[in-house]
This record gives C-alpha cells, sequence and structure tokens, in this order.
C-alpha cells in the first residue's frame, strides 16, 4: 500500500478557486487540447496532451502539474494556484536544494457534473496516465480515479430527491458527489481508508458538501442502518485472491456480489433503489438469468442488464493489462495468466 500522506481538504476553497480561474475545467481542457489529444487523455494517453501544452499559460501548467503529472518550475507554479497553501496541505511539493520544480502529489482531474457543475476527482498519482502499461498499478491500496465503470454507474442511478444515500466501496468519491446533489445525507464506506481520504479531498474540492465516512467491508459499517438510496461500484473482479483492494473482493468467483445485492433489501426503505455494477459467473449446466434472479432479495423487483460476456482467456488478459502485469518480466506473467485460468 501507498504510504504517501494525503493533502488536507484546508485550503481546498482557495485551490478550487485557482483551479476555475484558470479554466481547468472540462470543457477548458477541451478547448485547449482539442478533441483528439482530451479522448487520448481519457484512454490514459499523454503524449497528445503534451505536445498540445508547450506554452507556460496557468492551464497549460495545471494540465502538466496534475494530469500529465510532469514537474513544472516553481514561478509557473505560483501564478497557476496558490502555491504556499498548495505546498502547507500537501497537494504539491517542491524540490529542495537542488531545483525549485513542482510535483504533483495527488492526481486532480476534472469531471463535468449532470448541470455542468464544475468538479474535481482526486485520486492516486499514475493510475490514469498509464497507456500501454496499464493504469490500475500493482500497490495493494491504490486508489483509482474516473473509469468506465465510474461512470456508467452514474449514469444509471436513479437522481429522484431522498433522505439518505450509501456510497458503498466510495473509492475516489464520484459516486458521493453525485449523491450528495439530491441527498440529504450521504455516507461513504471503504475498507481501505486511503479510498475515504479521497473522498473527502474529492467532495471538498467540489464545493460539495461533506459525506459522514466510514471504514469497514460490504455493510458491516452501516449494519443497523436503512437508506433510500444505494449505489455500489464494488471490486467485482473474479479473480485469483485479494490482490489489488480496488478491484479484487477476495471471496470465491462472484461471491462477493451475491453477497452484495442480497443484503441490500433489509437496508432499504421502502421504495428506495439499490444500483449495483457488478460481473458474475456463466456456470455450464445453468442459465445466468436465473443465477441472478436467485440474488435477487425477497419483496424487491430487478432490472438486470448484461452488457457483455467474455470467455475466460479474454477476461483474464482484460484484468492483466489493467494492472500492467502484461510488461512484467513473461514467466511472471505466464505465472500469473495461469492462476487466473486456474
Amino acid at each position: 500500500m501507498s504510504t504517501t500522506s494525503l493533502p488536507a481538504p484546508d485550503h481546498s476553497p482557495r485551490l478550487r478557486a485557482a483551479l476555475l480561474a484558470a479554466d481547468f475545467t472540462a470543457d477548458g481542457l477541451l478547448d485547449l487540447l482539442g478533441a483528439p489529444a482530451y479522448a487520448a487523455l481519457a484512454r490514459s494517453e499523454t503524449v497528445p496532451a503534451l505536445r498540445a501544452t508547450p506554452g507556460d499559460t496557468p492551464l497549460e501548467t495545471l494540465v502538466r502539474l496534475f494530469l500529465l503529472q510532469r514537474p513544472v518550475p516553481g514561478e509557473r507554479a505560483a501564478a497557476a494556484l496558490p502555491l504556499d497553501e498548495a505546498l502547507a496541505d500537501g497537494w504539491v511539493t517542491q524540490d529542495g536544494d537542488d531545483g525549485d520544480d513542482v510535483h504533483a502529489t495527488v492526481d486532480v482531474r476534472p469531471y463535468s457534473g449532470p448541470e455542468g457543475q464544475d468538479w474535481f476527482i482526486v485520486s492516486d498519482l499514475g493510475r490514469a496516465v498509464g497507456g500501454a502499461s496499464g493504469a490500475g498499478g500493482h500497490d495493494e491500496g491504490v486508489v483509482l480515479g474516473v473509469g468506465g465503470a465510474s461512470t456508467t454507474l452514474a449514469g444509471i442511478t436513479v437522481r429522484a430527491p431522498v433522505g439518505s444515500a450509501l456510497d458503498l466501496g466510495t473509492g475516489s468519491g464520484i459516486q458521493a458527489l453525485h449523491a450528495a446533489q439530491h441527498a440529504t445525507r450521504v455516507t461513504a464506506t471503504d475498507l481501505n481508508p486511503r479510498a475515504l481520504g479521497f473522498t473527502r479531498l474529492t467532495l471538498a474540492l467540489s464545493g460539495a458538501p461533506a459525506a459522514e465516512l466510514r471504514e469497514g467491508s460490504l455493510f458491516e459499517p452501516v449494519a443497523d442502518e436503512t437508506y433510500d438510496l444505494i449505489v455500489s461500484n464494488p471490486p467485482f473482479v473474479i479473480s485469483p485472491g485479494a490482490r489489488l483492494t480496488y478491484r479484487d473482493g477476495g471471496m470465491g468467483g462472484d461471491e462477493l456480489c451475491r453477497t452484495l445485492v442480497q443484503q441490500a433489501g433489509e437496508r432499504l426503505n421502502d421504495g428506495g433503489f439499490a444500483h449495483f455494477l457488478a460481473n458474475w459467473q456463466h456456470v455450464e449446466g445453468e442459465e445466468w438469468q436465473q443465477r441472478l434472479r436467485s440474488w435477487v432479495p425477497r419483496g424487491c423487483d430487478a432490472w438486470i442488464v448484461q452488457r457483455e460476456v467474455q470467455d475466460v482467456t479474454q477476461y483474464a488478459e482484460l484484468w492483466l493489462r489493467d494492472s500492467g502485469d502484461h510488461r512484467a518480466d513473461p514467466e511472471e506473467y505466464t505465472a500469473r495468466y495461469e492462476a487466473w485460468l486456474d
């Protein structure tokens, strides 16, 4: 697990104001980079964005610092953000006697809310700039930023006003951020305490109300409570062991997803909604629809959408690329691939 300490949110309003003043927003990035480089950045490819930011404007400086994770001269950093406060809170560090270059300590990524809000998702460095090497990483406690799974879940969630919402397995806090716009009270949980810290930063830097943060697995932190809305992008990957907290649930097969769905019913208020992303197994001699029907809690209705099906080799290769294992020693890669197939 990464031992790098997380920034403090103390001066986040001033940092947010500086980011907005520089037009460090989703729209501002699209205007600066152009559609091809902007799309490439979403795919974790940085070369087009590097070529599009040769200047020294505040926006170019912030792109290089927080998105491309390159050092920038201290005077350029000071022109783009409140440097003293950013250093004091730990958002950035500065070289010592050998130079004054400023380095980001976290990934800060502009994200546009459903009504055009300018939000910022904070996550671990390097997780969104992996390119061909994979953006997941090998550190057990690494916290990822926004990906396709995050935006899919945010897009399908019912957004009616509610009194209480639970984001289970919050990660970098994107689901809690959405929920904060239409829920009076938001609770965010995660097994990884580092993820709770990132959720706090994401909410603070986005100007959103704070959530109640609780550490623990599945519904353990909220065992005696019920909610109007539950959302979860859990560690749904069917994998050999619990190597990476953000994706590997540590239970056999699809047991974590089954447990999550089955236990949700008793924690929903009448008329409430629960939205999950999940992976499930296709078992020989069993219809997948019947497998998932058995997961649905008594008294609940369910819509189940199967987006795609992968064979076991495709599935193993997808997640080996995710963590960058395809770039490892060939013998190590072969051993990991064998473990997935087993």
